[in-house]
């Protein structure tokens, strides 16, 4: 193995300038990302007032007692926190035990956040105008992790654990980042009350625009969530998805002879092909698409699968017309008759009527003015409209939600009316705060920045540790995990590391790992002390002496 040696640079005490002598060498392994090699480490001391003196360099490689250098640590914490790698497969990509891999882990997360707080002032001063982000996250009982981000960076700047989204502790929150970061240049959240009260106590004249995707999707949920859900029970009570799938699972795969025949203009067996065209009209059915990518409201599965129904059903009809009697026809009739458990349902097609109505003629028509695309997701920037469209964007919601007040005074559907009615009162409420902008034109249209941070921690967490245990640890470490995700932002990194070596900082905040060694001289006086307590009767079982106690029991009973 490599031998390097490690000494302090100078010859003499920088004191009284003595020449240095040589105290003590020590010898040990060291296991680096780059391999292994034994430390050979000077200690000099002065002959004068016996002060010693380590090499700086070795200990900016490692810490006194450690085996495992500062950049195996920082790798392991950034393939466990960032990429989501277990302990195992951390211990065998670098070559330590799992034990010791969770635990350089956790150090390397505690000193993090020490080298957060230390760069605050290098942060604020390269980030001049920050526009904050704030939302939380919980799982079920657990305590609520809420975060603060800089949208125009992409730096986590702050996160908190707290018990919930009040606007008590959300002022204790953004209180915290004022007086770190300054005075944000516009604010986007969430629409929850608390969160908007204490943004605008804190921040006073400061504009927050609430996030478009958080807004449409509560509104999605309170024209449609119960038609949807009561569209849903409907169809599960029917029970033919299984049915379906039963069916499917029956039919022979799809003939390569008859396709090549079909290919080249001809089918020598009407029959098969039948079966093939039966099968796939069931694939379509038993596997809908069209999911938008945001989920509900956005996407509406139980409408989808209605509508698959009524085409399948016309499909089928169509090809009942010509198929020959036989197994084709038979597939058909089978099929058919599962289908018409939900075609054949006065009140699945009413409900979906209604629900396809409030869908097409209001929300849809709102979600095209707010011009969001049909599909994209929620974790995704892609779905960002540029800052300049705002005028446009509004100029189409002020069309889109006058003709909704048009409906307010017609003869329209009661279902339309009362969905019209909740559309126009909730956006003339939010309006101004929907198109809210700084002078810079900065602020985003989404919060999404948070969600994407969030869905990071959290599936960083299931991957390692599993679904049942996500909650508590986010509980236990997710203001660190968050705050750690500033480690794969090149530009954080950049502005708190500068040019020298990530480990070296970590450096400054790792402890020497010392066991504690009692010495076979102690060991044999306690084990003597100990003896002639037990032949004394003097050994008691507690830390406080009989005559002790008493006295305690004398000022008990007096009081």
């Amino acid at each position: 193995m490599k031998r390097i040696i490690f000494s302090y640079p100078h010859e003499c005490c920088p004191d009284c300038h003595s020449r240095l002598r040589v105290y003590r060498t020590d010898s040990r392994p060291v296991k680096t990302v780059h391999g292994e090699f034994t430390a050979i480490h000077r200690i000099m001391t002065c002959p004068v007032d016996g002060k010693r003196f380590r090499s700086g360099g070795l200990d900016l490689i490692i810490p006194p007692g450690c085996t495992y250098a500062n950049d195996i640590m920082i790798e392991a914490a950034t393939k466990r926190f960032l990429s989501g790698w277990s302990s195992s497969e951390i211990s065998s990509s670098l070559g330590v035990s799992g034990s010791h891999a969770r635990s350089l882990c956790n150090t390397a997360l505690d000193i993090f956040h020490k080298i957060h707080e230390e760069s605050i002032p290098k942060l604020k001063e390269r980030m001049k105008s920050y526009i904050l982000q704030i939302d939380g996250t919980t799982d079920s009982e657990f305590s609520m992790i809420v975060a603060v981000r800089d949208a125009i960076s992409g730096f986590v700047l702050r996160v908190k654990k707290c018990h919930s989204e009040s606007q008590e502790s959300i002022e204790k929150i953004l209180q915290s980042a004022k007086d770190r970061f300054g005075i944000p240049s516009g604010i986007t959240c969430d629409m929850r009350s608390g969160i908007i009260s204490a943004a605008g106590k804190i921040f006073p004249g400061v504009p927050i625009r609430i996030c478009l995707m958080h807004f449409l999707r509560d509104l999605g949920k309170d024209l449609m969530d119960d038609l949807h859900r009561d569209l849903g029970m409907m169809i599960n009570g029917a029970g033919i998805k299984s049915r379906l799938k039963t069916v499917l699972r029956s039919i022979p795969d799809y003939d390569q002879l008859t396709l090549e025949e079909i290919e080249s203009g001809y089918c020598s067996s009407r029959e098969r092909m039948e079966i093939m065209a039966v099968r796939k009209v069931l694939e379509n059915l038993v596997h809908v698409e069209g999911g938008s990518g945001y989920g509900f409201p956005f996407s509406l599965r139980h409408l989808n699968f209605f509508t698959a129904c009524t085409g399948a059903g016309k499909e089928l009809s169509d090809l009942a017309s010509v198929a020959e009697n036989g197994e084709p026809a038979d597939l058909i009739s089978e099929i058919m008759g599962h289908l018409s458990r939900i075609t054949g349902s006065g009140m699945i097609r009413e409900t979906s009527g209604r629900l396809g109505d409030i869908n097409s003629m209001i929300f849809r028509r709102i979600r095209g003015a707010f011009m969001i695309p049909e599909r994209g997701n929620l974790s995704s920037d892609g779905i960002y409209v540029p800052l300049t469209d705002d005028p446009v964007v509004h100029e189409r919601c002020t069309i889109v939600f006058g003709e909704l007040e048009v409906y307010l005074n017609s003869n329209v559907e009661k279902h339309l009316f009362t969905a019209a009615k909740v559309a126009v009162d909730r956006y003339r409420k939010r309006e101004t705060m929907l198109f809210a902008q700084n002078p810079e034109g900065t602020i985003p249209r989404t919060n999404n920045g948070m969600e994407i941070l969030f869905r990071k921690v959290r599936r960083n967490i299931r991957k390692r540790c599993g679904n049942i245990a996500t909650g508590s640890i986010l509980a236990q470490s997710g203001e660190k995990l968050a705050l750690f995700q500033d480690m794969g932002n090149q530009e954080y990194t950049k502005i708190v590391f500068g040019s020298g070596y990530i480990s070296a900082a970590f450096a400054r905040h790792r402890k020497s790992f010392r066991k504690k060694v009692m010495t076979g001289k102690r060991i044999r006086e306690l084990v003597g002390q100990g003896t002639r307590m037990m032949l004394e009767g003097s050994l008691g079982n507690t830390p406080y002496a009989p005559e002790t106690m008493e006295g305690y029991y004398e000022i008990y009973t007096n009081k």
